[in-house]
């Protein structure tokens, strides 16, 4: 089970992530470099992706790392965020997974681990995978469409779907609960609890 992080408030939040995003674009730089990006090509090589492969999903990790304060990669498909974690599908894919996860364990099988909020990019689950465990920790959705969710927590715990006005727009019931088709467009952040 994963502890709970201390919450910040969302106003102290979306001013963070104002101040410090220069910062975080400085450190994590486009592109990725040193031992860190020659781990993840050594990674995307023995995936069997193709150079052309490796190279579109470094660019989906850029554009995240470029655009989210504090975000940083940690697999050649995983980004650290803070309250959080995000998984790209391989080239080729529906369904991001975690390639840290052993092929038995409950995260990679169960897709959404418990005590978590996840959202996905598309419908039905797939596409790319936000992971999120930490209350009242608003976390930026780049998503539009349709995309969908699972609330994986306590049944005493609702997830908080955020305006463009960073006012609470819709929560979810409490845990277990999901919406398959659910629509992203007026979702700015996103909260497990």
């Amino acid at each position: 089970m994963k502890k709970r992080l201390l919450a910040v408030p969302f106003a102290v939040a979306a001013a963070l992530a104002v101040c410090v995003a220069p910062a975080a674009s400085a450190a994590t730089g486009a592109g990725g470099s040193g031992a860190g990006q020659a781990g993840f090509s050594a990674q995307a090589r023995d995936l069997g992706l193709s150079g052309a492969q490796a190279r579109s999903l470094q660019d989906r990790v850029d554009d995240y790392l470029a655009k989210t304060p504090g975000a940083s990669q940690v697999a050649v498909n995983k980004i650290a965020l803070p309250g959080g974690e995000l998984l790209l599908p391989l080239p080729g894919e529906e369904r991001a997974r975690d390639l840290a996860a052993k092929a038995d364990s409950p995260a990679l099988s169960s897709g959404c681990p418990y005590t978590y909020v996840c959202a996905y990019s598309g419908t039905n689950f797939t596409g790319e995978e936000l992971r999120l465990f930490t209350c009242n920790y608003p976390v930026r959705i780049y998503w539009t469409g349709t995309g969908s969710w699972i609330n994986n927590q306590r049944s005493t715990l609702y997830a908080r779907f955020y305006g463009a006005d960073g006012n609470v727009g819709w929560t979810s019931p409490g845990g277990y609960s999901e919406d398959r088709a659910a629509p992203w467009g007026w979702v700015y952040w996103l909260s497990p609890c």
